[in-house]
């Protein structure tokens, strides 16, 4: 496993998405009245915001590692897609807010890209490995040690994020 070479192109598929997402035309106008949701959402046990947190970046990963048996097609436009998300959002927050708060609330989600890089570059692997195999008919050998020590690290990675969001990102 090049894991070095996927985790670059996982990372380049994720910067792509950031700047197409912060490039895009962003007719947004945010509103207070529109952040009822999200202080609703606040206003929820630290329990209860932490397992929906989580629950939704580990479903991202999984839907990036499961994304290599597609070859690796949905890995790529997940990781594509989120870094699409966090561009257009630092596009329309960077329209209405203040750089220091951008950054203030938004830091400790930074953890969560390294995450979502290292389960595309998963997921890319398992699609390079399912291609040899059985596509190319190839003998290739697939590093299972390696495999389940960076999924594991990525989920580790992820309930970090959670806590952060929780206790940092949502706490003023």
């Amino acid at each position: 496993m090049n894991a070095k070479l996927l985790t670059l192109s996982a990372a380049a598929v994720y910067l792509t998405g950031l700047l197409v997402g912060y490039y895009m035309d962003s007719d947004f106008d945010f509103s207070l009245s529109e952040a009822k949701p999200l202080v609703a959402m606040i206003a929820d046990s630290k329990s209860k915001l932490f397992c929906s947190l989580a629950g939704n970046n580990i479903s991202v990963v999984l839907i990036n590692i499961g994304g290599g048996f597609s070859l690796g097609t949905i890995s790529f436009l997940n990781t594509f897609y989120n870094g699409a998300v966090l561009g257009y959002a630092l596009s329309v927050a960077g329209d209405n807010f203040s750089l220091a708060l951008i950054i203030r609330h938004l830091l400790p989600h930074a953890i969560e890209i390294v995450a979502i890089i290292l389960s595309g570059s998963l997921g890319f692997y398992l699609g390079i490995y399912l291609l040899k195999k059985f596509i190319l008919g190839r003998s290739h050998q697939f590093d299972y040690q390696k495999f389940l020590i960076l999924s594991s690290t990525t989920l580790v990675i992820l309930l970090l994020a959670a806590v952060l969001e929780v206790y940092v990102s949502f706490s003023g």
